[in-house]
């Protein structure tokens, strides 16, 4: 009802693959530690608490609840392998945030719970949104005791709002698809759990007189969580947190996430990301579902989580962190060099390299170069879910820095040439350098 705001009518609405998406997601994300969604057709009991899973979601839509994306990050991480205390509160405390199966837990976590729960967030806020409160004779009756119901969990993160971000990620604590207080270490225990089910796919998703579409889809999901856990990590480098505060309520509203997270997030995609990760390389499972994309598929991923890093906003947002709190910043050029040094070691080392950091290689020297030539970004507003940090590229330190990493390739790829024995990493180095030279010298 526009005049009041008040609910009259819903509907929930079901795509026709729901519980082709609810097998891939409970599948990839609790299948190392859980027997019943290893199958290849759940049992309707299972099927039919995911389905409750989803419905319960969505029937929050219905009451009017957004979704929470800053939910999940109230939980430790290590409580998320706590029978007791996951039995109690889920994955996260509202059901309204996309955090979905519990990845976290770990063989032998006996009796951990794998499924959402409506948590205490969602019952405060059906609390707040629809509790009548008789004493109150006046609107303005009405206000000062829903003011008083929020200032009675001031700083709880069980009872925190965060939106869901569209566009640029500036809030690492306000994610889809995360768990816990730690991205690092919550994504750890996520690829710990997706090296025990790749060697276990064909096994998981084959059965006799049946072709191999399911093992391709089921290879596919893992693919797409371990890219989940990649960008849970990579958006804490150049982040903002977001609290929402009131004029009467005390602390910042917008903080840096402090240098060591940062500095440690970016150590990590450099050990995780950017040196291959060659457990997902499985020639059986590529044997049976296709003739290539093997390596194209890990230089996909490998370019998508270095350009995220890389991007106009999250390089303005850490020059920008720099000016206002000097060496309490990751600075971008510490950044820089700390990501060259992750993506060139076989610079220094002599080492062959292979055909997948080949491909890294020239995935950094691309982006550098785009940011040479990069239009400025715009500050889009209209949304709380839109994120848009401006730039202006060409007067900002992001060219200048750019140059300057190519600059150092550039001598580095040209003084290592001669150190390799290996052809095809000596012919590549090469053309590292002509490239970078064509970069930077346009038109000569």
């Amino acid at each position: 009802d526009p005049r009041s705001g008040e609910i009259l009518e819903s509907d929930i609405n079901w795509y026709h693959n729901v519980m082709s998406l609810l097998r891939g997601w409970f599948f990839v994300q609790t299948a190392a530690i859980n027997p019943d969604a290893r199958r290849p057709e759940f049992d309707d009991a299972v099927m039919g608490r995911l389905i409750r899973f989803v419905s319960a979601h969505e029937v929050g839509h219905t009451l009017g609840l957004p979704h929470n994306m800053g939910s999940s990050v109230a939980y430790p991480v290590e409580k998320l392998r706590d029978a007791e205390f996951t039995r109690k509160f889920g994955t996260a405390p509202s059901i309204m945030d996309y955090a979905r199966f519990n990845y976290v837990a770990q063989p032998g976590d006996n009796g951990v719970a794998l499924m959402p729960n409506i948590g205490v967030y969602d019952k405060y806020a059906i609390k707040w949104g629809y509790k009548p409160i008789p004493d109150a004779n006046t609107a303005g009756d009405e206000k000062t005791v829903l003011n008083q119901w929020i200032r009675e969990h001031e700083g709880d993160p069980m009872y925190r709002f965060g939106h869901q971000q569209v566009g640029d990620v500036v809030d690492p604590s306000s994610q889809t698809e995360d768990l816990g207080d730690n991205a690092m270490i919550a994504s750890d225990y996520g690829i710990a759990n997706l090296k025990r089910i790749v060697p276990n796919l064909i096994d998981w998703t084959t059965e006799a007189g049946e072709d191999y579409d399911d093992l391709g889809e089921m290879y596919g999901h893992v693919i797409s969580q371990f890219r989940r856990y990649m960008g849970h990590v990579s958006n804490n480098i150049g982040g903002v947190y977001e609290h929402y505060k009131t004029a009467d309520q005390d602390g910042a509203v917008y903080t840096h996430v402090p240098k060591a997270h940062q500095k440690e997030a970016m150590a990590w995609i450099n050990d995780r990301l950017f040196k291959t990760p060659e457990w997902l390389i499985d020639t059986d499972i590529f044997g049976k579902i296709e003739y290539s994309g093997s390596v194209e598929r890990i230089r996909s991923v490998q370019e998508r989580y270095l350009n995220t890093i890389l991007s106009l906003g999250k390089m303005q947002r850490m020059i920008e962190n720099e000016a206002l709190n000097g060496n309490q910043a990751y600075k971008l050029t510490d950044m820089m060099r700390d990501m060259r040094n992750g993506i060139w070691t076989e610079l220094s080392s002599g080492r062959t390299i292979d055909t997948y950091r080949r491909n890294l290689q020239r995935v950094h020297i691309d982006r550098l170069a785009y940011l040479m030539t990069a239009k400025d970004q715009s500050k889009r507003r209209g949304s709380a879910y839109f994120k848009s940090t401006a730039v202006k590229t060409n007067q900002s330190d992001i060219r200048a820095v750019a140059r300057a990493e190519l600059n150092t390739i550039q001598r580095s790829a040209r003084n290592a040439v001669g150190r390799t024995g290996d052809y095809m990493s000596r012919i590549h180095l090469q053309d590292v350098v002509e490239r970078v030279d064509n970069i930077l010298n346009p038109n000569d």
